[in-house]
C-alpha cells in the first residue's frame, strides 16, 4: 500500500526527472510567458529592462562568477553573438555575485553581449531559475519559447537559436 507522503514524494522526483533529465524545459513553436519588465542596471550603468529589447529575438543567459559552468561556457557564448549579432541579441544576468569578480571575469573572458546585474536574484525569481547557468530563448513579441537549464556548448546555442528562434520565425 502506498502511503500518501511516498506518492508525493514519488510525484516530486518524477517532475523533477521530467524537467531536469535533458537539461531543457520548455520548447516547441508554442510561446510562453512574457519576459518579465522588472528594470535592472547595466554593466556601463544604465537602466533597462528586457522589454526594452522586444522586436528582436533574445538569448539571455544568468550567470555568476562563482559558477565554473557560467565561466567555461561564456567565451562560446561570446563567438555566438559574435557570429550573430545581425539576427539574435544577447543578455547576460549576473545573479547574486560580487561586483568586482563579476567584472573581473568579464575582463578575463572578453565578453562584449548586452550585460546586466540582478544582485538580489530579483529576475533569477522572476524566470524561476533552476540551475546554473540558465539560458531562456526569447521571441521578437517577449515571449520565453525555450529554456535550457545547465552549460551550452557553441554548436547547441547555435542549434537552438536556429530551433527556437530564427527559423521558427521569431
Amino acid at each position: 500500500m502506498c502511503r500518501p507522503r511516498s506518492l508525493l514524494i514519488g510525484t516530486i522526483l518524477a517532475l523533477l526527472v521530467a524537467a531536469c533529465g535533458s537539461g531543457e524545459a520548455g520548447g516547441g513553436a508554442e510561446a510562453g510567458p512574457p519576459v518579465t519588465d522588472r528594470s535592472f542596471e547595466t554593466f556601463d550603468g544604465e537602466q533597462t529592462s528586457l522589454r526594452a529589447f522586444e522586436g528582436e529575438p533574445l538569448v539571455v543567459n544568468f550567470w555568476a562568477s562563482w559558477c565554473p559552468p557560467c565561466i567555461a561556457e561564456m567565451p562560446e557564448f561570446e563567438q555566438v553573438h559574435l557570429d550573430r549579432r545581425d539576427e539574435v541579441r544577447f543578455v547576460g544576468l549576473n545573479t547574486q555575485d560580487n561586483l568586482a569578480q563579476a567584472e573581473a571575469l568579464v575582463e578575463q573572458t572578453g565578453v562584449t553581449y548586452d550585460l546586466g546585474l540582478d544582485p538580489d536574484g530579483d529576475l533569477f525569481n522572476d524566470f524561476e531559475v533552476i540551475a546554473m547557468p540558465s539560458t531562456y530563448f526569447v521571441n521578437a513579441a517577449g515571449a520565453v519559447v525555450h529554456r535550457h537549464a545547465g552549460i551550452l556548448t557553441e554548436q547547441q546555442l547555435q542549434d537552438l537559436i536556429d530551433e527556437h528562434l530564427v527559423d521558427a520565425g521569431a
